[in-house]
């Protein structure tokens, strides 16, 4: 439930604020929608995924008014967060990133998967041949964010682990990424070198950053009871616009 009236009240900002804007360089991106990293289910054309716990779902929504389930996929163990890029699921754990195909829609298959080094909360994103994770630690405050080489789909390679106090949802704009690190703000890298993040600015804004999206030159970002929103024409220096909360 939580997590449906996040993404409730991100897509019903982005619809007030940037009606027709969509960009590939969304969070996550498909022909109907954009959804943070933090979804635990998005809409990929005709198709709803969910997961829970240990599995994904599989719906078929051409008819809104009676979505069709059409298959289950038994994924692993403590399933947190899915994100769709081009024909493939990035799936997260607290231990692992699952890659899923979904060339076939309604019959996801398992393409690879890599365990962390550090175990803990888990949103992914990625684009083109690599992917990031941020891994927050249950037990208090401490994380990483993992850079992964995709370039070979079927053997991902974490290839950098960059320290992080307390990370979590993340979104992508050309060369920079954006990643939430709660009370303090959004940490924003440059990625010229997608494998070699490097800290580039930290927006502070008063509030609790825990997702972000990416539509056109806005930055939409979850923050604890609504969203705050900012214009990322220079991608590397977010200015704050306005908040709206509950």
């Amino acid at each position: 439930m939580k997590s449906l009236i996040i993404i409730s009240v991100f897509f019903i900002s982005i619809l007030s604020f940037s009606c027709n804007k969509t960009s590939s360089d969304s969070s996550s991106f498909s022909q109907n929608g954009q959804n943070g990293s933090l979804t635990r289910f998005l809409l990929v054309n005709n198709y709803l995924y969910t997961i829970s716990n240990d599995a994904l779902s599989v719906y078929n929504v051409s008819n809104a008014a009676n979505p069709v389930y059409k298959n289950i996929v038994h994924i692993g163990f403590s399933i947190q967060t899915v994100f769709a890029y081009q024909d493939k699921l990035f799936i997260g754990s607290s231990t692992d990133m699952y890659i899923y195909s979904i060339a076939n829609p309604e019959l996801p298959t398992k393409v690879s998967s890599v365990t962390y080094f550090v175990r803990g909360k888990d949103p992914v994103v990625a684009r083109d041949s690599f992917a990031y994770s941020t891994v927050r630690n249950d037990f208090g405050n401490g994380g990483v964010l993992n850079c992964f080489n995709i370039k070979n789909i079927n053997q991902p390679q974490i290839v950098n682990i960059i320290p992080m106090f307390n990370p979590y949802g993340m979104g992508l704009k050309g060369s920079v990424l954006y990643a939430c690190e709660a009370d303090s703000g959004i940490k924003v890298f440059t990625i010229a070198n997608p494998y070699n993040p490097i800290l580039s600015n930290t927006v502070r804004f008063n509030e609790t950053a825990y997702d972000v999206i990416v539509t056109g030159n806005i930055l939409v970002c979850y923050i604890q009871g609504g969203v705050s929103f900012f214009d990322i024409t220079n991608p590397v220096s977010p200015s704050f616009i306005s908040s709206v909360k509950n």
